[in-house]
């Protein structure tokens, strides 16, 4: 069995737990007017209610996960914020799920979730690179030869 790394108790206290249409209907994704006007209350009500709105935003990872709905009292389509109610607070970076930046698992972390890299991991990619490449990469100069000497 597997079990949750994070608590998702949280999920209970939304208020769009059960409500039908923060994820729009797939027919108005090609009618922005039509889904604005559909997601506004959506949008309001996420803003002005919900108690846990950081950590639906950090499950939901809507740019990411190219999101299409209401989350963070935004209007996602693609994982693009499309519209904005008035009164949504701003969104803080989030932290990777990456696992440990500037070790190999980060790296392979960063690429699993599909992330940029991270100074640190960077840094070790060229590192692993260039042990990858082994030593036939590093230029030497020729060891030059002392003339033997003439034997006596």
């Amino acid at each position: 069995m597997i079990a949750a790394t994070k608590s998702a108790a949280w999920m209970s206290d939304a208020p769009c737990t059960g409500v039908r249409g923060y994820i729009p209907d797939t027919s108005l994704l090609r009618q922005p007017e039509k889904l604005g006007q559909a997601a506004a209350p959506l949008m309001r009500r996420c803003a002005e209610l919900c108690p846990v709105l950081a950590e639906c935003y950090d499950r939901v990872r809507p740019a990411e996960s190219r999101f299409d709905g209401v989350c963070a009292a935004r209007l996602w389509v693609d994982g693009r914020v499309v519209a904005t109610t008035d009164g949504a607070p701003s969104l803080v970076k989030l932290p990777s799920r990456a696992g440990m930046c500037g070790s190999s698992s980060g790296v392979a972390g960063h690429e699993r979730q599909g992330e940029p890299l991270c100074a640190r991991c960077q840094e070790t990619a060229q590192r692993a690179a260039v042990r990858k490449a082994g030593a036939a990469s590093i230029r030497t100069r020729k060891q030059r030869r002392k003339p033997l000497a003439a034997a006596s």
